[in-house]
C-alpha cells in the first residue's frame, strides 16, 4: 500500500494535534475547536506509543504533571471495554506514571526506570473552547456526574436512558444511574419513565452551557474514533509484511469491524470492492480520512450530523437516532 507510511503519521499527528491541546510540548495548534477526551487519548497514545516514543514520553510526561484531572475509574472502564488496547505498553505507561506521580493507575507493570521527567509540558487555560471536559472537572469533580453533564453539554434537548449515559461516559451503569439521581434531585435533570426504563433530559436546556462557558464546534466519541483510526493504523503496520491477497482479507475484515462505529461518528466508510480492489479503495479513504482528523478538519458529506449531535457514539444502543437522524437530513 503505497501510502501506508504516511496514513500512519497521519494518525500520530492527530494524536500530536490532540495533545498539543493538552499543553504537551511541540505541536501546533490543529484541534482548538475539538473537546479533548483525555482519557481515551492516553491509552491509545500508550498502544502507538514504541512508534512514536517522543509522542508517547511527552504524553506520560504531562500524565505525571496533570494525573489529578484524569479518571482512574474511565481508564479502567476503557481497558475493560477495550481489551485489545491493554497492552504491555499500556501496562509500562501505566507503571510509569504511578512510580512517578504516586498514583495508582489500572493496568500496571513495569514502570521504565530510564525515563526521566522532560518538565516541558504544562497544562493550557481550562478557558480554552477544547479544555471545556477538563474545565468541567476542575468545576464539578472528577466524577460520573460531571460525564453527565459533559454528555447533556454537547446533547442539550436529548431524552436518553442510563445506559446510554454509562456507554457515552464509560462509567458504570450503576454509578450513573446514582448520579443521575442526584442531579434529578438537584432539578438539573428531569427524569421520564417509558416501559421499565428512566430517560433523562436537562431541565433548563441551555443554561447548562450559560454556566459551563466557552465550547468548541466539534466533539466526537473518542472512544469510538480511536477504534476508527486504531484498526486503520493496524491495517498501515500489516501492509508493510506480506502479500497483496491476505493484506485484501485484512481489509475487509476491517472494514466491517468498524462498519457500526462509522454509523456512530457520522462517516461514510469506503466502497465495498471484492477481492484486491479493495485495497486501493481503502488506501484512498483512509488516507483522506487521516488528513482530515489530523488537520483538525471533521470529515464532512452532505447526509452527516452536525458534531456536536454525533458524539452520541455511544448510542450503540442507539444508533438507530443517528441513522434517523442521517436519513432525514438527505
Amino acid at each position: 500500500m503505497p501510502t501506508s507510511k504516511n496514513t500512519t503519521d497521519l494518525v500520530t499527528d492527530l494524536c500530536w494535534g490532540a495533545w498539543s491541546e493538552l499543553g504537551v510540548s511541540g505541536w501546533g495548534r490543529t484541534h482548538k475547536e475539538w473537546a479533548i477526551d483525555p482519557e481515551p487519548l492516553i491509552v491509545f497514545t500508550s498502544s502507538i506509543g514504541t512508534s512514536e516514543p517522543r509522542l508517547r514520553d511527552e504524553a506520560m510526561d504531562w500524565c505525571i504533571r496533570n494525573w489529578r484531572h484524569i479518571s482512574q475509574t474511565r481508564l479502567r472502564n476503557i481497558l475493560r471495554s477495550e481489551p485489545f488496547l491493554a497492552t504491555d505498553s499500556w501496562g509500562t505507561f501505566a507503571a510509569t506514571v504511578n512510580a512517578r506521580a504516586g498514583v495508582n493507575w489500572p493496568g500496571a507493570t513495569t514502570e521504565r526506570s530510564t525515563y526521566r521527567v522532560t518538565g516541558r509540558s504544562t497544562l493550557r487555560s481550562l478557558s480554552e473552547p477544547s479544555l471545556v471536559y477538563l474545565r468541567m472537572r476542575a468545576m464539578f469533580g472528577v466524577s460520573a456526574r460531571t460525564e453527565i453533564l459533559r454528555y447533556f453539554l454537547f446533547h442539550q434537548r436529548f431524552k436518553v436512558p442510563a445506559n446510554a449515559l454509562a456507554e457515552d461516559s464509560r462509567y458504570t451503569k450503576r454509578n450513573i444511574a446514582e448520579a443521575c439521581d442526584l442531579l434529578v434531585q438537584a432539578d438539573v435533570l428531569t427524569a421520564k419513565t417509558v416501559g421499565n426504563r428512566f430517560y433523562y433530559s436537562l431541565t433548563n436546556p441551555g443554561a447548562l452551557e450559560g454556566f459551563v462557558g466557552s465550547v468548541p464546534a466539534i466533539a466526537p466519541d473518542w472512544s469510538t474514533l480511536f477504534r476508527v483510526v486504531g484498526m486503520i493504523w493496524e491495517v498501515c503496520q500489516a501492509g508493510e509484511n506480506g502479500s497483496a491477497e491476505a493484506l485484501a482479507v485484512e481489509v475487509h475484515q476491517a472494514v466491517r469491524a468498524i462498519d457500526d462505529d462509522l454509523v456512530d461518528l457520522g462517516i461514510d466508510g469506503p466502497r465495498r470492492i471484492r477481492g484486491v480492489g479493495i485495497l486501493s479503495e481503502w488506501d484512498e479513504w483512509s488516507s483522506e480520512l487521516m488528513t482530515d482528523l489530523a488537520s483538525g478538519d471533521w470529515p464532512a458529506d452532505e447526509t452527516s450530523l452536525p458534531v456536536s449531535e454525533i458524539s452520541i457514539a455511544t448510542a450503540r444502543g442507539n444508533r438507530n437516532i443517528a441513522r434517523h437522524r442521517a436519513s432525514s437530513s438527505r
